[in-house]
């Protein structure tokens, strides 16, 4: 039988429902995993780039975000992030598994997201005050268990509090719930009637913001499906895996069979929209 949960997130839940045995190697057993798929690293590169920007701002004794006159103020923090980057890849460390896929297509992707970040998000953040930068949810509970998670950023403007989360990936159905989870975590943390949480899907053309704010009731309906998953999670015997294309990308695949037997069968898919950047 599986431990007692007594921590959920909205990543465990995702892993979860994506491949029960990928979630058995991450969350119980803790194996140790045998790559990380480049697109992993990407993320972390727009995330990394984005954090130190606004650290930046706070280490200026600036509470208030001020307009960034720079249009490339990320590059060198991308230039340095690739140095690294390179070294894992050569290392093994990292791995790029589509094929005809080079690192410099995958840096290019994160200047991108880079540049739609500094052109259609940063604009509207001007004269916000600054109120967390990658910050724990903090001691939030539903249905008894406590809640972890991570705002990418919290900023502040007439007594609202708008929480900002960077996506690299395409959007997917786990969006809305992750946006409950987080949303109704945000109104615990900062104690404010008002919150706006809001998704930025920074590799996608035209609107890249989805915004969302929740009525009282939803938590509920969210307390029952996180009882109903839990107690699924928690009578399992054994965690079946999920074979998928997904495989290609799992860091356990060769310690499991199932996947290991299903990428012999089926190739990496070629095509970019078979697979979003941010897998697991």
């Amino acid at each position: 039988m599986p431990p007692k949960l007594t921590k959920l997130s909205a990543t465990k839940i995702s892993t979860f429902e994506q491949c029960p045995k990928y979630y058995d190697f991450q969350y119980n057993a803790r194996a140790q995993r045998s790559f990380t798929p480049v697109e992993w690293e990407i993320g972390n590169i727009v995330h990394q780039s984005i954090a130190q920007l606004f650290q930046q701002v706070k280490s200026r004794h600036r509470s208030v975000i001020p307009r960034i006159g720079n249009p490339k103020w990320y590059e060198p923090l991308v230039s340095r992030l690739e140095a690294e980057l390179r070294t894992s890849v050569n290392a093994g460390n990292v791995k790029i598994i589509r094929p005809g896929q080079s690192l410099d297509q995958y840096i290019g992707q994160a200047n991108a997201a880079l540049y739609a970040f500094t052109a259609k998000v940063l604009p509207g953040l001007a004269e916000q005050k600054l109120l967390g930068i990658e910050e724990d949810l903090g001691r939030y509970t539903i249905a008894g268990l406590e809640i972890s998670g991570r705002l990418d950023l919290a900023t502040g403007l007439g007594g609202n509090v708008y929480v900002h989360d960077w996506k690299t990936g395409k959007r997917r159905p786990q969006d809305e719930r992750q946006a409950r989870i987080y949303y109704f975590g945000c109104l615990a943390k900062y104690g404010r009637p008002i919150v706006t949480y809001r998704l930025y899907h920074l590799l996608e053309e035209g609107e890249i913001i989805e915004t969302y704010a929740f009525a009282p009731e939803v938590k509920l309906e969210l307390e029952r499906e996180i009882r109903a998953l839990v107690g699924k999670i928690e009578s399992l015997d054994e965690f079946i895996a999920k074979p998928s294309i997904l495989c290609h990308w799992c860091p356990f695949g060769p310690q499991c069979s199932e996947g290991m037997a299903f990428m012999t069968e089926h190739e990496v898919p070629v095509h970019e929209d078979l697979l979003d950047l941010g897998v697991f």
